[in-house]
Formats: C-alpha cells, sequence, structure tokens
C-alpha cells in the first residue's frame, strides 16, 4: 500500500510553526501497520522534506510527520494500541510480536502505556510495605567506559498497602535510594503526607530512602526479619 500525507499541518515546521512551500527532496519511509485481514501489509509512505525558509528558526529541513506516526517513529499508533490491548487480554508479548511482526520490546513498550491508561492511580496508605524482588538470575556486564566487569541483580522494589485494602501498589525497576525516592516522589506531597508507618527489612538502603522521602513516617521492622535476624 502505498500512501502520501493528507493533513496540510505536516508542512508545519515543528520548532518555529511557520508553514513551508519549499520542497527540499522526496523520502519513503515503510513503518509497520496492522495486517489487512489474514495478509501482512507492507506498507510506502511518500513523505516530503520542507525547507524552513524562516531566517530566525535554527531548523533548516524537517520531513512530514503526524500524530500516528511522529517523527522517528516507525510502528503506526494503531498497530501499538493493538498490540497492547493483546497483551492486556492475557496473550503473551512474544506471541504478539511474532504475529505483528514487530519487537518485543516494541510490544512490551505499547502493553506498558495500555495498562498505565487503565490502571488508577493508586490511593495513598496509612501503613506502607516495601520489600525487593529478584527476577531471574544476577548477571555480568562489561563496563565500556573501565572494562571490568559488573554484576547486576535484577531486582524490582514492590510497595503494599498493609492497613488497607489497596493490596500491591506499585513496583520500580532496582532497590537503590533513587529508584525507591523516585516512586514516591511520582506520587506528590499530599499522597506521602499520609503514611504513617512503613513496613520493610532492616535494609540500610530502604531506611535512608524512606528517611528522605516521607521524614513524617514512622519505620518499623517486621517480624519475620527479627525473628530471622534473632535465630
Amino acid at each position: 500500500m502505498h500512501v502520501v500525507t493528507d493533513d496540510e499541518d505536516a508542512a508545519a515546521c515543528p520548532v518555529c510553526g511557520v508553514f513551508s512551500t519549499s520542497v527540499r527532496q522526496y523520502r519513503t519511509t515503510r513503518p509497520k501497520d496492522l495486517p489487512y485481514g489474514e495478509a501482512p501489509l507492507a506498507l510506502r509512505w511518500h513523505k516530503v522534506q520542507w525547507r524552513c525558509r524562516e531566517a530566525a528558526c535554527p531548523r533548516t529541513a524537517f520531513t512530514e510527520s503526524i500524530a500516528e506516526l511522529p517523527s522517528g517513529a516507525r510502528v503506526t499508533g494503531r498497530t501499538r494500541r493493538a498490540a497492547g490491548a493483546a497483551v492486556g487480554s492475557g496473550r503473551s508479548v512474544s506471541s504478539v510480536a511474532e504475529e505483528y511482526p514487530i519487537s518485543w520490546a516494541v510490544v512490551h513498550d505499547a502493553f506498558v502505556a495500555h495498562a498505565e491508561e487503565l490502571l488508577p492511580e493508586p490511593a495513598p496508605p496509612a501503613v506502607l510495605g516495601i520489600d525487593e524482588t529478584r527476577r531471574g538470575r544476577p548477571r555480568w556486564s562489561r563496563d565500556l567506559a573501565t572494562g571490568r566487569w559488573v554484576r547486576s541483580e535484577p531486582f524490582e522494589t514492590n510497595f503494599v498497602d498493609l492497613a488497607g485494602e489497596g493490596g500491591l501498589l506499585g513496583q520500580t525497576a532496582g532497590r537503590t535510594v533513587a529508584a525507591v525516592t523516585g516512586w514516591l516522589e511520582a506520587r506528590g506531597e499530599e499522597w506521602k503526607a499520609s503514611v504513617q508507618v512503613v513496613a520493610m527489612d532492616p535494609c540500610a538502603t530502604y531506611r535512608r530512602a524512606i528517611s528522605d522521602a516521607l521524614p513524617q513516617a514512622r519505620i518499623v521492622a517486621d517480624h519475620f526479619h527479627l525473628v530471622r535476624l534473632a535465630n
């Protein structure tokens, strides 16, 4: 399927907003789109690269783009939405990536965007529980700057409502101070002010993060780890 741009705003410079009538060259891209029935669809988008004639504008040229295919995008917006909804219905990311076909990472990002639209912001808890979960085995990677091998643990930090019915409030990658404080700061000041108690294991990293982000909260250690330390 060969298509051309049918949007007058595509001729406006993305920096200064002035419409251009000076064609620099024509380009053809191959964005991934939804299949047509049972057959895959090979899409060819014939675009115009315009010159920006505004002297005060730092942009000398720009290529047509639309909301469904912004600059630099290689997958249409409707394809991303369909992929995210497919994973949300219970399918695996790998099967959806094979069907369209697009990469695993693109499908996963589409599912994250799909989930964020459906999931409400967690209600602020009075008692917040924090613990880490390790996904998979430790991995080794070479630091490009120093050339040394660095061991990384694929940890995630979980935030749980321990006194109400909120259940699992959210997760964030890593178990560092920055990861914990970043997730809490994203909830807002009113949300943080409602937290009275934070339960965790005797982890110095979590203790520092809570002291920085929730200075009003009382930090307690859960019974499991206290009994384990005593034994």
